[in-house]
């Protein structure tokens, strides 16, 4: 192959990927300016600080009468989407070494999936690049008694309730997968009390408890809220499709599919309790969510 067909494909190569490339430099730009760079490297705590204090800004939503920015809950979570950016941060590292021809713990999986390295490259650098902006420039505010996220879709929420506070998260992952957001608020209920740091006794993780393999088998990241309910509705939706009905579903989810195959979940008192309770607990979520939908 002469030098000019070389330059030529190599040129191709980068104009067809050039928009890729330009968002990668600048996620880059951002990871180096803000983990890396010991001048531009910010106190956490501080950034959050000056973040959580500043009122909305008028291009996110119109400054309403009454307002007021609360400031706790705002670096809560801010606190939260920065641990969420941390760790999608890394992945992009990741990703950017197995597109590169460094060898890395991904690099088996992609070849056992439909993805490509690029194509994954894309999707994390995105998904990362939407974390920071939540971060940087989502407030949360009370207005006629009501808390509402500023700079999503300005919906009231309840920060207060360790389970309505991921309402953005589940309403996700209940549209992709089809299933009712008030299911899978019941299972994060039953399962982790909303509380994404959870670890059970056997390594089940996060809000949803996902076992490390499970989370592998559905290619989330159990420790990132966002992916373990977007994982753990995947699973769930996986399970209602086997076994036709919820109760079974449900078995599943908790005791395994093996033990529903073969008719024994019945006799597991930890299962039928969970069996049991999930279903109240959906009423409850019913309920909440269509007492927010009326505000």
């Amino acid at each position: 192959m002469t030098v000019a067909k070389i330059n030529n494909k190599v040129f191709n190569f980068l104009k067809q990927r050039r928009g890729l490339l330009l968002t990668t430099s600048m996620c880059l730009l951002v990871i180096y300016l803000l983990f890396f760079c010991s001048t531009t490297r910010p106190t956490w705590e501080g950034l959050i600080d000056v973040l959580s204090n500043r009122n909305p800004p008028a291009w996110l939503v119109p400054s309403l009468p009454g307002e007021k920015t609360d400031v706790t809950q705002t670096k809560i979570y801010k606190r939260q989407k920065l641990a969420q950016f941390k760790v999608k941060a890394n992945t992009v590292n990741q990703d950017i070494k197995t597109v590169l021809g460094i060898k890395t713990a991904i690099t088996e999986d992609l070849a056992q999936g439909n993805s490509t390295p690029w194509a994954k490259l894309k999707i994390d650098v995105a998904a990362a690049g939407n974390t920071f902006v939540e971060f940087w420039g989502i407030s949360i505010i009370t207005y006629q008694g009501q808390t509402i996220i500023v700079g999503e879709n300005s919906q009231p929420i309840n920060l207060n309730d360790r389970v309505l506070r991921w309402q953005k998260e589940i309403e996700v992952s209940a549209k992709k997968y089809t299933l009712e957001p008030a299911l899978i608020a019941a299972v994060i209920e039953q399962e982790s009390g909303g509380d994404p740091n959870s670890v059970s006794p056997v390594g089940a993780l996060g809000l949803m408890q996902l076992m490390p393999s499970t989370a592998k088998s559905l290619n989330v990241n159990p420790y990132d809220p966002a992916q373990n309910i977007d994982g753990g509705a995947h699973y769930l939706q996986i399970q209602l499709k086997e076994f036709g009905n919820l109760p079974e579903a449900l078995a599943a989810y908790n005791a395994g599919p093996g033990n529903v195959e073969n008719h024994s979940w019945a006799k597991i008192p930890e299962t039928l309790n969970y069996v049991q309770r999930v279903p109240n607990l959906i009423n409850k979520y019913e309920r909440l969510w269509n007492e927010n939908r009326s505000h």
